[in-house]
């Protein structure tokens, strides 16, 4: 019995190993994240990622296209891109530097800025709605609240924005989250406004969004 034990805990110490290993080499240390290459096939086919977006240079102008997206939009000057398990992309600055200098603490920020970008596609069943667009369209919604929900305009679209006060530790900033409604598609931008660089990155944020086209 005793042997069994022993040989239970030792399979299972080399099973930890095992996974360690294989974590370490999926983790980004300099980005913080897991590569999308550990997601699944299947859950690739039905997401927007970096590589569905053409990059495009115009009088000195970063811009990127994606018409499986059905979008375009303009990248701050200077800011790297790069795809991450957690949004379709990310584009950063490049003095970035996470809470406490911790790789864990992104995207939040000490110094620099860090913007998510995401595309939710639904699939358009009889009786679809979008359900971001549903709460666009009724003004009760935003009744009696206390503010941190507003509905605003990008371009043409009506879009909703959620903005939360938040510390991480003893610094405190905040989050802000939009989502754009357009038939289907519901389209994600959101920044953590923390850090030294906050009331820059807050511009940035609001010309991001500003510079999207969506068809």
């Amino acid at each position: 019995m005793k042997n069994k034990v022993i040989l239970v805990a030792i399979c299972a110490i080399i099973i930890f190993l095992i996974a360690g290993i294989i974590f370490y080499n999926y983790y980004d240390k300099k980005k913080g994240i897991y590569p999308v290459s550990s997601v699944s096939e299947e859950v690739q086919k039905k997401t927007i990622y970096y590589r569905d977006f053409i990059r495009s240079d115009r009088d000195g102008e970063v811009w990127l296209n994606s018409n499986k997206a059905k979008v375009s939009m303009k990248i701050p000057q200077g800011w790297e891109t790069f795809e991450t398990s957690f949004s379709a992309f990310s584009t950063r600055t490049k003095d970035f530097i996470p809470l406490n200098n911790d790789i864990s603490k992104i995207p939040f920020p000490s110094a620099g800025c860090w913007i998510n970008f995401d595309v939710q596609i639904d699939e358009q069943k009889e009786g679809y709605e979008n359900l971001t667009q549903s709460i666009l369209n009724s003004p009760e919604y935003f009744e009696g609240g206390d503010g941190s929900e507003q509905k605003i305009k990008i371009g043409d679209l009506d879009a909703l924005k959620n903005t939360s006060s938040q510390e991480n530790g003893t610094i405190s900033g905040k989050g802000v989250f939009v989502k754009i409604p357009k038939d289907n598609f519901t389209y994600k931008i959101e920044s953590f406004l923390f850090g030294k660089d906050k009331e820059l990155c807050e511009k940035e944020f609001d010309d991001f969004l500003n510079s999207l086209v969506i068809k």
